[in-house]
This record gives C-alpha cells, sequence and structure tokens, in this order.
C-alpha cells in the first residue's frame, strides 16, 4: 500500500487494438460515396459559372449535337460529345475566323475554309492555324450544362 491513504488499486490494462464496427465501416464508406457524388458540385465552387438548360438548348439534348450560342460577350461553339460531357470552344478558326463545325463521326473540329482540323482539346491537327483553339470547362450536369466563360 502507499502512503496516500487510497485502498484501490490502479488497474492497467493493456492497449488492444479493436476491429471497427461494421455501423463504423460502413458510415465512412457512405460518407466517400456522397463526397464522390457531390464532387461536381464542390468542383465548381468559387467559380463563376453560367448554366445553360438543355430545354432551351435542344441541339446539345443529344449525343453529337452543336450549337453556336454568345455567353459573356465570347460567341462559343458548344458540343456535346457524350451523355454525360459537353465542350465549348471559340467559334471562329483562329486562321481566317471562318466558322467552326463539330465531325460528331471524328470527333474533330473543323473549318470548312481552309481545311484546319482541331482535335477535342483544341489543339491544331492539320491546317493552317498557328495557335489551338481557346477552349472553356463545361459540365454536364443533369438537365443543364455549366460553363464556366471568363468576364
Amino acid at each position: 500500500m502507499s502512503n496516500c491513504g487510497c485502498s484501490r488499486r490502479a488497474s492497467i490494462t493493456p492497449d488492444v487494438p479493436t476491429q471497427p464496427s461494421r455501423r463504423g465501416f460502413f458510415g465512412k464508406l457512405s460518407a466517400a460515396a456522397l463526397a464522390v457524388l457531390a464532387w461536381p458540385k464542390t468542383a465548381i465552387a468559387g467559380k463563376k459559372w453560367v448554366a445553360l438548360p438543355l430545354s432551351k438548348a435542344p441541339k446539345l439534348q443529344k449525343v453529337g449535337g452543336q450549337m453556336v450560342t454568345r455567353i459573356r460577350g465570347k460567341e462559343l461553339l458548344l458540343v456535346r460529345d457524350a451523355e454525360d460531357s459537353a465542350h465549348a470552344y471559340e467559334a471562329k478558326c483562329p486562321h481566317e475566323f471562318c466558322d467552326l463545325n463539330y465531325a460528331p463521326d471524328s470527333h474533330k473540329i473543323e473549318c470548312p475554309c481552309h481545311a484546319a482540323l482541331f482535335d477535342m482539346s483544341g489543339k491544331v491537327l492539320e491546317g493552317p492555324p498557328e495557335r489551338p483553339l481557346e477552349t472553356y470547362q463545361a459540365i454536364v450536369d443533369g438537365e443543364r450544362i455549366l460553363l464556366n466563360v471568363p468576364e
């Protein structure tokens, strides 16, 4: 016994690792799944996006569709290349400012004036343009396309 006047002994138990409970595991798994599903919404936070409802852009409702529109003073070629994917480009060729078109069969952007050809990232594949297309971020979000076009 010690001098402290205590009648109880301190019990010392070794640290034994415990297995996580099923509830804890599935709770963490659910949280991770929700984070993945919410990614597009969190990825767009802090940027000024323009929402284009697909109801106002019937040509973009189906894969392979394209349209030209003006957003924030820029004329854009919008392309729906997959069910969950869209792209936005400057609408005029940087060579002599001819109108561009999307070729859904080849997944390329074409300029009919001088046979220029661009890939989906805007890179020049053929023709006289000396620079790639200006591109803008586009996200298919349910029944709308979100576009990140600077003011």
